[in-house]
């Protein structure tokens, strides 16, 4: 009795993959069946390569439960499902998700004549099959496709609103070479038989990839494939696909690029699909050096694609708030949220907890190291002795380096508050001497880092508002000594060349900080005589490739000033080392 209800079972499981993929799913296809059903079914199919059949990849947390998000894999036109690993294995284990790893219509087989039974409506029809499926396995679906797989992934999105995202690893929109779409008329396709002196193209693989991709392709297949293309591939098509969309393929220049798919058809596709803009992300890999980018077999950059892969995932699909790895630095203590550069900004930036505290020091006529981002007084936030405003006038001709510290202290620059910033308090403050503030620091941090910017301009210093470069450095130098820093927590910036090529002959020990606000990196750094530890631009400067010229010079990146939550998740996907910022409140949920 126990044998007759097995061998029932086996009747019924057969039965159901009969249905499941000889049309469609059934509604007693379940996820406790699915795996025997697809197993059955490759195991009935005839001629198939070892290691080609289609698959489950269940999640760690989730077998035979259907996992939050799930994957299909959609391979590309004569390929198996292991062209998109090890990706798949990977994206798997980050996001404890079931996988479907499909094997489309006539593919894995090992035929003479593969692919001759292969039509526009079969292939689809398995593409939708492969979608019925990973439905099964997770309550959303994330298409992801190389080439042919792409141009299916398109179709099912742009009938299917239900897809949750799409990643497309060099999609099949065009051919490289045009002339093969002549196959699709008789004498085209009888001039591609005679030329090839038979039905059977046959491709040169090495072992390894013989393994999973055809060596036997009959012309009825190439036929088939263009025909689907042309039908499906079409603007309106792309116009429908509403879904969050990433688009990755090899390009380094117009010799050194993809020689299967064209990749302008890619990019005008891109342009094309009625995903919003901020929904979809385009990326070329020139390192990658093949079609296959996703695949260690063939492509030599996939690690990357997985990272820009789980970078998209993360921030458009799920809308994940990524935590970075980055120094916090409070601009001018915290100057969004208390008077810049007083004792109340460094309290405030202590207690958010930064990394480093940002200042600008310029010298009074008694050589006292003040700290101030002018050499002069900004009108809009002082009050004179008294409590009155002064005029721009008033403030422009206060030299503070002609003037006496206990002159300068009686000036208010706190009360008034800065009308930039709105959130910052307005109370009583004044500006502290450099001793001031790192005896305060030290108290409350005795390992909080100090990057300090030495306020000097050739006409700064030809008008008479601060020493020469040489005293200037040299007073800020002694400074730090007289307060016993390690030099390890120093850091001394400048916009000024003259400052930084003299501290590195002078100083030659302590870490120096190239500003700038403008110019790109390479026009910069032909400025200076020497390579300095880090290079701190205006943020908007900066861009992906920009970032890795700086750290291909071994400099670290610290750009200015990053005030936003966007701008700043912008510039640290970019790969900065930290940022200076008015709001290290906002920054700090950023924050490892």
């Amino acid at each position: 009795m126990k044998k007759l209800y097995s061998f029932l079972a086996f009747l019924f499981t057969c039965f159901y993959a009969s249905i499941s993929f000889g049309q469609s799913l059934t509604t007693q296809t379940t996820i406790l069946n699915i795996e025997e059903a697809v197993k059955t079914a490759e195991q009935q199919t005839a001629n198939l390569k070892p290691d080609n059949e289609a698959k489950i990849i269940w999640a760690k947390d989730y077998k035979e439960k259907q996992s939050p998000i799930a994957f299909v894999y959609l391979h590309g036109f004569g390929a198996s499902n292991r062209e998109g690993e090890p990706i798949m294995s990977m994206l798997s284990k980050q996001y404890n998700a079931n996988v479907y790893m499909s094997r489309l219509k006539e593919h894995g087989l090992n035929r003479e004549d593969n692919f001759k039974k292969l039509t526009p409506e079969n292939y689809i029809s398995t593409a939708k099959k492969a979608l019925q499926i990973g439905k099964l396995l997770g309550e959303k679906i994330i298409l992801v496709s190389t080439s042919t797989g792409g141009t299916l992934s398109l179709k099912l999105t742009s009938e299917d609103s239900s897809i949750t995202g799409l990643i497309m690893y060099s999609p099949f929109i065009g051919l490289k070479n045009p002339a093969f779409n002549a196959i699709l008329t008789p004498e085209g396709k009888a001039g591609f038989i005679q030329m090839n002196g038979g039905e059977i193209m046959k491709q040169n693989r090495n072992e390894e990839e013989a393994k999973y991709w055809s060596t036997s392709y009959h012309i009825d297949g190439y036929e088939a494939l263009i025909k689907m293309l042309v039908s499906t591939a079409t603007p309106e098509m792309f116009a429908k696909v509403k879904a969050p969309t990433f688009v990755g393929y090899y390009y380094k220049n117009e010799k050194e690029q993809d020689q299967v798919v064209s990749v302008p058809a890619i990019l005008n596709m891109y342009e094309n699909l009625g995903t919003p803009k901020d929904k979809k992300v385009k990326i070329a890999f020139p390192e990658a050096g093949n079609h296959v980018i996703a695949c260690d077999l063939r492509s030599k950059d996939y690690k990357n694609v997985y990272n820009q892969t789980v970078a998209f995932i993360d921030d458009i699909i799920l809308e994940k708030e990524h935590l970075y790895n980055f120094e916090l630095q409070g601009h001018r203590g915290a100057r969004g949220l208390e008077p810049e550069n007083t004792i109340l900004a460094f309290k405030k930036a202590l207690e958010l907890k930064v990394n480093t505290l940002e200042l600008d020091v310029v010298i009074t006529k008694d050589k006292k190291v003040v700290v101030s981002h002018e050499p002069w007084l900004n009108h809009e936030i002082t009050l004179d002795a008294k409590g009155n405003n002064i005029t721009k006038e008033e403030a422009l001709t206060f030299n503070i380096y002609k003037n006496k510290y206990k002159t300068l202290k009686k000036y208010d620059v706190g009360s008034l508050g800065n009308p930039k910033f709105p959130k910052q308090e307005k109370i009583e403050a004044h500006k502290p001497l450099l001793s001031e503030v790192i005896t305060y620091a030290e108290e409350k941090n005795p390992k909080i880092l100090y990057n300090i910017e030495i306020k000097s301009t050739p006409t700064d210093e030809a008008n008479g508002f601060q020493p020469s470069v040489n005293e200037f450095s040299d007073l800020l130098i002694t400074e730090i000594e007289k307060a016993n820093l390690p030099l390890n927590r120093v850091v001394i910036q400048s916009f000024d060349p003259r400052v930084l090529e003299y501290l590195h002959k002078t100083y030659p020990d302590y870490t120096l900080s190239f500003l700038t606000y403008e110019n790109d990196f390479e026009t910069n750094m032909n400025i200076l005589s020497f390579v300095p530890e880090i290079y701190s631009p205006y943020y908007i400067l900066l861009n992906h490739q920009e970032v890795k010229n700086i750290h291909a010079k071994n400099m670290k990146v610290f750009p200015w000033t990053v005030n936003t939550k966007d701008e700043m998740i912008n510039v640290l996907k970019m790969g900065v080392d930290g940022i200076i910022t008015d709001y290290p409140d906002i920054a700090l949920p950023l924050r490892q």
